[in-house]
């Protein structure tokens, strides 16, 4: 059961951003960021976890309208993000994002920060056995897990970790770089007073 109560963690903190190794330099411009810019798929490399079997991937698709973002972290039971060992997903759901003027944080990285309202945080075991370790803890406070079915953990405190509820105001940074590649996401472990994230995560996405 530890295992795949850890196998979610892993999974929850790599989407919750982690890692603040990332250079503070403003000499390679980032890019003037725009709805139509972010439109689209973006997808990190696989994550591996160095100190036991397991990894994740995760993918952020903007709306054709710019507006929602749907952040998803594939969990798997191996070190190389296999398909037919994913354990579970953890999915991030946003509306009505709004862009801000491009800007730096205090650290000179070149950001837009934005704002959106949560419209679901959810769970998904992907394997009987993950659901049934989920049930035994009763994870989030819920007994109710089931392989294959969705949970909403909005508002719940899952472990150390507590979400926001539905309709909650959501605040991040994010960063482009100027050859429009690949985009990066705010830390958001670590907010300023404002709520915005102070630094960025290492992670890129890629179209």
């Amino acid at each position: 059961m530890i295992k795949y109560i850890f196998l979610l963690f892993f999974s929850i903190f790599l989407l919750s951003g982690c890692g603040d190794e990332l250079s503070t330099s403003t000499t390679d411009d980032s890019a003037n960021i725009t709805k139509s810019l972010l439109t689209g798929t973006w997808t990190a490399k696989c994550s591996d976890n160095t100190t036991g079997l397991a990894s994740s991937k995760t993918v952020l698709v903007f709306s054709a309208s710019g507006d929602n973002l749907t952040a998803t972290t594939t969990n798997y039971s191996d070190k190389s993000c296999v398909s037919d060992n994913q354990s579970s997903v953890f999915t991030k759901k946003l509306k009505t994002l709004d862009l801000g003027s491009k800007t730096t944080t205090s650290q000179n990285q070149i950001i837009n920060k934005f704002t959106a309202a949560v419209t679901d945080i959810t769970l998904e075991p992907k394997t009987t056995s993950v659901s049934t370790s989920l049930n035994l803890s009763s994870f989030c406070g819920l007994t109710g897990w089931g392989s294959g079915t969705e949970t909403s953990v909005a508002g719940l405190t899952c472990g150390s970790a507590t979400y926001k509820s539905v309709n909650d105001s959501y605040f991040d940074i994010i960063q482009m770089n100027s050859e429009k590649t690949f985009i990066r996401l705010g830390n958001i472990t670590n907010p300023a007073s404002t709520g915005y994230p102070k630094t960025l995560y290492t992670q890129e996405y890629y179209k």
